[in-house]
């Protein structure tokens, strides 16, 4: 529908003009007026500009798609050199450095031992070994910002800690962001990551957790 030229005589007799409409004195403003009221319903009623209502279903087509796409969530973290990511759905909370108390005759490499958790006693893991991370040798070259901390993790029936060098914390990104693994990454860390992400400007190994969690279990035994 075309209601044809809209007449504005409230920007020329009315109290946006020069006051003289004689409707004035009925209505006492303009937006009291019928006429006020007609041209409003006929800007609604127009037919849009040409290629307005594509437009804006494309805009917001690909807002959604967006949110959409983004609907992955993983906590990232740093142990020794590299950097890595958990999906959330794995990570409970990340808290500060705890005492860690060794377990006579089961602790080793895997397993450090027992931490305390808001009242909860955990089993607390060094993922560097079964990830093959060494260490880097020597002091740093210069003072690091990074606080380490404690990552509370796990599954239905398994929950545990780690110590993780710094946590980057929880960020989003889309499925098709993870990159596959090159064929020729021999690292016994490419045994457990599903994929590599580029997050803030950094390669992070997303890890399959069903794998880790796996392996940590079977240290228990």
């Amino acid at each position: 529908m075309n209601p044809g030229p809209i007449t504005d005589c409230w920007k020329r007799t009315g109290v946006w003009g020069n006051h003289t409409c004689p409707e004035l004195s009925r209505h006492l403003h303009c937006r009291n007026c019928p006429t006020f009221e007609q041209a409003a319903q006929g800007l609604l009623d127009r037919e849009p500009p040409a290629g307005y209502v594509e437009e804006w279903t494309r805009l917001l087509a690909l807002e959604k798609d967006s949110d959409r796409r983004m609907s992955e969530v993983a906590i990232v973290f740093r142990i020794h050199s590299e950097w890595l990511a958990l999906r959330g759905a794995c990570c409970v909370e990340v808290v500060s450095q705890r005492p860690v108390r060794r377990v006579p005759l089961r602790s080793n490499s895997t397993l450090a031992g027992l931490v305390c958790v808001r009242g909860e006693i955990l089993l607390c893991f060094s993922l560097a070994e079964p990830l093959g991370l060494a260490e880097e040798a020597g002091p740093p070259t210069a003072p690091s910002p990074a606080v380490p901390r404690l990552i509370v993790a796990g599954k239905p029936r398994f929950k545990f800690a780690f110590r993780a060098s710094e946590v980057l914390g929880l960020q989003r990104y889309a499925a098709e962001m993870v990159e596959t693994l090159p064929a020729t990454n021999a690292h016994a860390l490419s045994r457990f990551t599903q994929g590599v992400l580029t997050l803030a400007e950094r390669k992070i190994g997303l890890l399959d957790e069903e794998r880790l969690f796996h392996a940590l279990e079977k240290a228990l035994a």
